[in-house]
C-alpha cells in the first residue's frame, strides 16, 4: 500500500506526519509513503535525513496579507491543483492524508477529486479554514482535541490525539533527583520567543538566591541565542543554551517542569510524557487557537497557564518559588498531564488510513 502525505511548512504540520510514516513502515515494510511539502528547507532536510521521498508544491496562503498578497496567493491555486494532479497521476497513492500547511488544500482536494481515499488530521483545539472545507470531502477527520463546535461531521471523526515521533515517546527518564538542580526547560517554538527569552533574563538577578537548586535548558530562536546566554554566564546559572534543540527526547526527560508556547505538538508532547508546564499561549496564533490548547490541559489540572501580557519577571520568580517549595503538587500535575496523553495517536492514524485504502482497493 503506498501512502502520500500532504503538508508542512512548520515542525507543528511536519513531525506529526513523520510519525505517521514511521507508524506506516511499521504496519508493513512493503509500504510506500511519499511526502508532498513546501519549498521551505526545513521540510527538504528532516526527509532527507529520514530517508523518505517527497516532492515539492509551491503554493501560499490567504490569511493576514493584503490585497496584492492575497492576488498573488490566489493565481498559484489552479497551478497548485493541476500540479497536484499529476503527483497523484505519477505516484498512484491508495490512500492521501493532509497534515496542514498551505499544500494540503489542493493536494486533498485533487485527490478528492480523482476519487482517491482521502483524510485531513488537524492538530489544534480550533481548526483552520482549510481543514474545515476539507472536512466536508475527507473520509476521515483525525483529531488531537474534541470538536466541542462542531466544525466536522461527527461521523467522520476519530479522536486520536496528534502522532508523536517515536525518539520523543522513548524519552529517557532522567528525572533529577532530590539532590540534583530543578531543570527548567524553556521553549518558544522552532523559531523562540523574544518575550519570554527577555523575561526570563530579567529575572535572573532575583533568582541567584537558588543558584545552586536551579538549572535551564532554554531553546531561545536565533535572534535571542548569544543575549540568553550571556545572561545566564554573567549570573552563573547552570544552563544550556541553544537557537534550536534538535535532541528533544532527551532535553525532555531531564526537564522537571517545562515553561513553553502553546502549540499542538507541545502540548501533545508535554502530555505523551506526563510532565508538568507553565503554558504561554502566542496572542496572535490563529483563531487563538494555542490558548484554547492551554485551557484543554488547565481544565484538567494538568497544567499552569499565563497570558503574555500577565509575564513579567515578578511572576515568574513567584512561580519558581512556588516550584521549589511545593514538588508534590508538580508530580500530580504531571500525572494529570499523563492521563490527557494519546500515545498511540500514530499507529491509530496509521490503521484508519491503511482500512480506507483497502476498502477502496476490494471495491468492485
Amino acid at each position: 500500500m503506498r501512502l502520500l502525505i500532504a503538508g508542512g511548512g512548520t515542525g507543528g504540520h511536519l513531525f506529526p506526519a513523520v510519525a505517521v510514516a514511521e507508524a506506516w513502515k511499521e504496519k508493513d515494510p512493503g509500504h510506500e509513503i511519499v511526502f508532498v511539502v513546501t519549498p521551505r528547507p526545513l521540510d527538504a532536510r528532516v526527509l532527507q535525513e529520514r530517508g523518505y521521498p517527497f516532492r515539492i508544491l509551491k503554493v501560499e496562503g490567504l490569511k493576514g496579507k493584503g490585497t496584492a498578497g492575497i492576488f498573488r496567493s490566489l493565481t498559484l491555486l489552479p497551478k497548485a491543483f493541476g500540479e497536484s494532479l499529476r503527483i497523484l497521476k505519477e505516484i498512484r497513492p491508495h490512500v492521501v492524508l493532509g497534515v496542514g500547511g498551505y499544500v494540503t488544500g489542493p493536494v486533498v482536494s485533487a485527490a478528492w477529486w480523482k476519487g482517491i481515499p482521502c483524510a485531513v488530521q488537524e492538530q489544534n483545539s480550533i481548526p483552520g479554514m482549510t481543514n474545515r472545507l476539507l472536512g466536508r470531502v475527507a473520509d476521515r477527520i483525525f483529531l488531537a482535541f474534541e470538536d466541542r463546535k462542531g466544525f466536522f461531521p461527527r461521523r467522520k471523526i476519530r479522536l486520536t490525539g496528534n502522532p508523536i515521533r517515536k525518539e520523543i515517546l522513548q524519552a529517557d527518564e532522567e528525572r533529577p533527583t532530590g539532590s540534583g538542580p530543578f531543570t527548567l526547560l524553556i521553549l518558544g517554538g522552532s523559531q523562540g520567543a523574544h518575550r519570554i527569552n527577555q523575561v526570563v533574563i530579567a529575572a535572573l538577578k532575583d533568582l541567584t538566591k537558588w543558584k545552586n537548586a536551579l538549572s535551564f535548558i532554554h531553546q531561545t530562536g536565533e535572534k535571542d541565542e548569544e543575549e540568553v546566554a550571556q545572561a545566564y554566564r554573567e549570573m552563573g546559572f547552570e544552563h544550556r543554551v541553544q537557537a534550536f534543540i534538535s535532541d528533544m527526547a532527551r532535553v525532555y526527560g531531564q526537564a522537571r517542569m517545562i515553561v513553553a508556547r502553546a502549540g499542538a505538538m507541545t502540548v501533545s508532547e508535554i502530555t505523551a510524557l506526563g510532565k508538568p508546564s507553565l503554558l504561554i499561549p502566542f496572542p496572535f496564533a490563529a483563531h487563538n487557537h494555542q490558548e484554547h490548547n492551554a485551557r484543554y490541559l488547565v481544565e484538567s489540572g494538568a497544567a499552569e497557564m499565563v497570558l503574555e501580557k500577565d509575564f513579567t519577571p515578578p511572576f515568574f520568580i513567584e512561580r519558581i518559588r512556588s516550584w521549589l517549595d511545593g514538588p508534590e503538587r508538580l508530580i500530580e500535575m504531571g500525572r494529570r498531564a499523563a492521563a490527557l496523553g494519546k500515545r498511540k495517536a500514530a499507529e491509530e492514524i496509521a490503521d484508519e488510513c491503511l482500512a480506507l485504502a483497502e476498502k477502496k482497493s476490494h471495491r468492485p
